[in-house]
C-alpha cells in the first residue's frame, strides 16, 4: 500500500566532532468529496508563520554513510527494491509497505475507520465524460499489487486508465524535468520535503488553481498547514489529503514493560489522552528510566531536529510574503538547547547511537522515529512490530507545553506543468482516490488501533515539515547536515549554539535570494 518511509541513517561523527554524535535521519487533495464540485480555490493560503506549528528535532547523519550492509538497523534495508538516496546528503530512503502480514505476536484489532471522509464513494462521483482518458503517475517505488489493484478498481469504476512510471528517488526530479521539457509529462508527480522548492522554481509543477472545480482549501479534507509549506507566496502546488500514508510523521514509541519496572505511573499514551504529553513530561519519564549502572536510557536515537519541528519551527519558513529565514529565531534556539540538554545535561539519551537497537533490546524506554515504523509489515526487519518482544505503545512526538504540533517530513502530490483538460481532471480524481486511507484502513496495516488513532490526531494538528533542507542545499554548496554538524558537540554551550545558528543566516539569505530571482 502506498506510503513514504523516510528512514534516517545514523553516522558516527567522531572523526569530525570528537566522538560527538551519530543519529538517524528518517525522512505526503481533496478533490471534491462525493457530490457537487465546489468552486476552485483562490490564490491564498493560510499563513504558517504564526508560530503555532511545531518543529521536530533533526538527527545528525553523515551523508557519506550509505552502506546498506551496515550493522546499524536504521540503514537502508538491503531486502528492499526501493531506490536509495545518495549524493545530496539530504534525500532519505523511501519505500512502500507490503501489508501482507502482521509479523508480530502483539496482534490487536485494527481500527477500520478511515480518517478522511468516511462513507463517501469517490468513484461514483467521477464525471462520465472522463471515461477513456489515460493518465500516468510518476512514482519512486516499483508499483506493487496493491497499487495495481487500486488502478484497476479505479479504471473499472470510471473508465480512466492509470499507469505508473518509476524513477529512482535520486533521479526523480531530473526525470520529471526531462519529461516536462519533452512535453511528455506524467499527470501526477510528488514533491518531497527535501526537494522543495526546486520543482516550483524549475517550473515543473503548476499551481492548484489551474485545476478548475476543485476546492483544495477544504480544511476538513486537506492539511492546509502542510500544503502552505510546499507553496510559494500564497499559491499551493501540491495536495495533502488528511489520512494519507504518504507523509512520514515523527512519533514516540515506548516500552511499557520498562516504564512499569521503573515506577512510571502514567505512560506517554495516558499522558497524551489526558492532554499532558509534552517536552516536560517526556523528560520526566526519560529521567525515571535512565540508570547508568544498568546501562538503561530514557531514549534511544531520537532525531535531533524532531524537537525543532515539534516546536513549530524550521530554519526556513514559507509565508505569504515568500521564504523567511528563521534560523535566528528564539524558537529554533530553544529547541536546539533542549536537544543539547537532553543529551549532555540530563544524559537521558543513549549516546552509543546504534540506531533502534537499544530500544529493541530493552535498553531504552523510548524511541523517536518515523510513523512508517508502526506498520505491521513483515518484509521490513527494522519496524517496531517485527522487533519488540516487550509490550509497546506509540504516541505523537511531544511538543513544548501549550503547543500541539505534528512534526513530519512531508510529501505532497501535484500536477506537472502542461497537463491540462481531461487529463488534469482525471488526475485530480485519481489523486483523491489514491491518497484516501479508506483504501487501506480495513487491512492489517497497523497492528494496534492506537496507531490509527495517533495518525488521525496528527493530521488534524498544525503540521510542521522539515522543508528547510531544500533551501539549504539550493545551489549545491551545502548538504542537509551542514547546520546540524555545528549544533551537536558537547562543548556547545547555550552561547555557542546561538552563535553557530546565527553564522548560517548569511548562507540561507543568499540561497533564498537565488530562489526569489528564479521565481521573479
Amino acid at each position: 500500500m502506498k506510503t513514504a518511509k523516510f528512514s534516517r541513517i545514523l553516522s558516527l561523527l567522531a572523526l569530525v566532532l570528537v566522538a560527538t554524535m551519530l543519529l538517524t535521519l528518517v525522512s505526503c487533495g481533496s478533490t471534491t468529496p462525493v457530490g457537487d464540485i465546489p468552486a476552485a480555490e483562490e490564490d491564498v493560503s493560510s499563513d504558517p508563520s504564526d508560530g503555532n506549528g511545531d518543529v521536530a528535532d533533526p538527527s545528525v547523519t553523515d551523508p557519506s554513510d550509505t552502506d546498506p550492509t551496515s550493522s546499524d538497523p536504521t540503514a537502508s534495508d538491503p531486502t528492499s527494491s526501493t531506490p536509495t538516496s545518495s549524493g545530496t546528503g539530504g534525500i532519505p530512503i523511501i519505500t512502500k509497505p507490503n501489508p501482507s502480514g502482521s509479523g508480530t505476536t502483539q496482534t490487536t484489532t485494527s481500527l477500520t475507520n478511515p480518517t478522511v471522509d468516511p462513507g463517501k464513494d469517490v468513484l461514483k462521483a467521477v464525471p462520465k465524460e472522463l471515461k477513456g482518458t489515460s493518465i500516468k503517475m510518476l512514482i519512486w517505488w516499483t508499483a506493487g499489487k496493491d497499487d495495481k489493484a487500486e488502478a484497476a478498481k479505479f479504471e473499472k469504476a470510471t473508465g480512466i486508465k492509470v499507469s505508473y512510471e518509476t524513477a529512482a528517488l535520486t533521479k526523480y526530479q531530473t526525470n520529471l524535468s526531462a519529461k516536462v521539457m519533452a512535453k511528455n509529462a506524467p499527470a501526477l508527480a510528488a514533491i518531497i520535503n527535501e526537494w522543495y522548492p526546486q520543482p516550483i522554481t524549475r517550473g515543473l509543477m503548476q499551481p492548484l488553481t489551474n485545476v478548475k472545480g476543485w476546492n483544495y482549501k477544504d480544511s476538513k479534507l486537506y492539511s492546509l498547514s502542510l500544503m502552505d509549506q510546499f507553496g510559494y507566496k500564497g499559491k499551493h502546488y501540491g495536495v495533502a489529503l488528511k489520512g494519507s500514508n504518504m507523509t512520514t510523521f515523527e512519533v514516540m514509541f515506548f516500552n511499557k514493560n520498562i516504564l512499569k519496572k521503573q515506577g512510571v505511573k502514567q505512560d506517554p499514551y495516558q499522558l497524551w489522552k489526558a492532554g499532558k504529553w509534552n517536552w516536560d513530561t517526556c523528560l520526566d519519564i526519560a529521567k525515571k528510566c535512565t540508570d547508568s549502572k544498568r546501562k538503561l536510557f530514557g531514549m534511544s536515537n531520537v532525531g535531533q531536529y524532531f524537537w525543532m519541528l515539534s516546536a513549530g519551527e524550521d530554519f526556513v519558513k514559507s509565508t505569504k510574503a515568500g521564504l523567511k529565514n528563521n534560523i535566528g529565531s528564539a524558537g529554533v534556539l530553544n529547541a536546539w538547547n533542549h536537544n543539547w540538554n537532553l543529551t549532555y545535561t540530563h544524559k537521558v539519551i543513549d549516546t552509543s547511537y546504534t540506531g533502534q537497537t537499544p530500544f529493541f533490546q530493552g535498553k531504552a524506554a523510548m524511541l523517536g522515529a518515523g510513523s512508517y515504523m508502526m506498520q505491521a509489515d513483515a518484509s521490513h526487519s527494522n519496524y517496531v512490530p517485527q522487533n519488540m518482544k516487550d509490550e509497546w505503545g506509540v504516541v505523537p512526538f511531544p511538543s513544548p507545553k501549550g503547543k500541539s504540533v505534528a512534526a513530519c517530513e512531508g510529501t505532497v502530490w501535484g500536477f506537472p506543468t502542461s497537463v491540462s483538460g481531461n487529463k488534469l481532471q482525471a488526475a485530480a480524481w485519481y489523486l483523491r482516490y489514491f491518497l484516501d486511507d479508506y483504501n487501506y484502513s480495513a487491512r492489517d496495516f497497523y497492528p494496534k488501533s492506537e496507531c490509527w488513532e495517533v495518525m488521525k490526531w496528527m493530521w488534524d494538528q498544525t503540521i510542521q515539515s522539515y522543508n528547510s533542507v531544500g533551501v539549504l542545499t539550493y545551489g549545491g554548496e551545502y548538504n542537509a547536515y551542514s547546520i546540524q554538524y555545528s549544533l551537536v558537540d558537547e562543548a556547545d554551550t547555550t552561547g555557542k549554539l546561538k552563535a553557530n545558528l546565527e553564522s548560517w543566516i548569511g548562507v540561507l539569505d543568499a540561497n533564498i535570494k537565488k530562489i526569489e530571482n528564479e521565481l521573479a
